[in-house]
């Protein structure tokens, strides 16, 4: 996301964005929805393959998730039934870096999105939605203050 395109602005969305929220704790051992992102009327986003994420999972006691857990993310269109799955991330090198290392561009290249499949973006229209899964050992709970979720996405009004 480094070209600039009149109207598209860099966005974080993280777990204190207005349209995030908690679908509760995760289930240990189970593929898991855990949280998700609505988009705003008259919002689009872009995910674009290689995005910067930023993560430190939690449970309800504050204890950080397995490094054997995986982070799956998918789309939910809106007015359809199922969702598109979009990546599968191993939490193993994000449990292994600290925050301020998933930051840094040096790990960018371990910490970002990988797409499942071969495509430059994926894109969200109002109403649609981007959805957490996690599948781990332990619950993941994303109320838990010491959990962290921040994925970078370019948002356009419309």
């Amino acid at each position: 996301m480094n070209q600039q395109v009149a109207g598209v602005r860099r966005e974080i969305i993280t777990k204190s964005s207005p349209n995030f929220g908690s679908l509760g704790p995760g289930v240990p051992n189970r593929k898991v929805a855990v949280a998700r992102y609505k988009v705003p009327a008259n919002t689009a986003i872009m995910l674009a393959n290689g995005a910067q994420l930023v993560m430190k999972l939690a449970d309800a006691s504050g204890n950080e998730i397995s490094r054997d857990s995986y982070v799956y993310l998918y789309k939910k269109q809106s007015g359809f039934d199922g969702e598109l799955f979009i990546a599968k991330i191993p939490y193993s090198t994000f449990f292994d870096l600290a925050v301020g290392d998933q930051r840094n561009d040096r790990y960018r290249d371990s910490t970002k999105v990988s797409f499942a499949v071969k495509r430059d973006a994926i894109f969200f229209g109002p109403d649609d939605e981007l959805q957490i899964w996690v599948e781990s050992p332990d619950a993941v709970d994303f109320t838990n203050a010491a959990t962290l979720f921040e994925l970078e996405v370019a948002a356009k009004q419309v």
